[in-house]
């Protein structure tokens, strides 16, 4: 049965930007789990990916110097679309994709496959995955450690998560509000918004730590 979620648009949007991972610096926790992919898998490219509204951004990404892809030519946002792993055997072979720029040019992909990373909501909020330059088949044992890994990555997003609040006020920690901080300034490089930092000098604050 078909997840429900997977048709909640905005509630999958949601669901990623709570993770505040957009447009941030690479992670050698993440960068540790796409390098075991492109080893273990033995493919040329593995990355982290993550669906935005109209883009794919990719966390981590061995293989390939890019940060991110439009969503529309992206495979990844076709695995967002399912409960199970999505796996293509030849992409020239695809009527999906034998047209696909990614395919057709570099970095001319032929083979995929990818595993959802669902959130503990039930939002899939882009995927890991494996892809190869020449057609291929991904075994059972292969798309078993794919999904195994996937769980990993899910896992360091709640983590990293966890580790940007405080746990009793909910406020960002130092490392939540410059990992922000330096995705406002990406934001800014990328669309040429501008934007806003108000600061507040409160005297006599421990007072007030104190007695609430």
């Amino acid at each position: 049965m078909l997840n429900a979620k997977v048709e909640d648009e905005q509630g999958r949007i949601a669901a990623l930007h709570r993770y505040n991972v957009l447009d941030t610096a690479r992670e050698q926790r993440f960068d540790k789990i796409t390098a075991l992919v492109q080893n273990v898998l033995s493919v040329p490219i593995a990355a982290v990916s993550l669906v935005d509204r109209d883009r794919q951004w990719f966390k981590s990404i061995q293989g390939l110097d890019v940060r991110e892809t439009p969503r529309s030519v992206s495979f990844c946002s076709h695995t967002i679309q399912r409960d199970a792993p999505f796996i293509v055997p030849d992409a020239l072979n695809d009527a999906r994709f034998n047209e696909n720029p990614l395919v057709l040019e570099a970095p001319h992909i032929r083979s995929y496959a990818g595993v959802p990373l669902r959130t503990s909501d039930g939002y899939n909020v882009g995927s890991l995955c494996a892809i190869d330059t020449a057609p291929r088949e991904f075994n059972e044992a292969q798309i078993g450690l794919l999904t195994s890994f996937a769980s990993l990555v899910v896992d360091e997003l709640e983590l990293r998560l966890i580790a940007q609040r405080d746990y009793l006020t909910g406020a960002l920690t130092r490392r939540g509000f410059v990992e922000q901080a330096k995705k406002e300034m990406a934001r800014f490089g990328r669309h040429g918004h501008g934007s806003v930092l108000l600061l507040l000098d409160v005297d006599h604050f421990k007072s007030v730590n104190d007695r609430f």
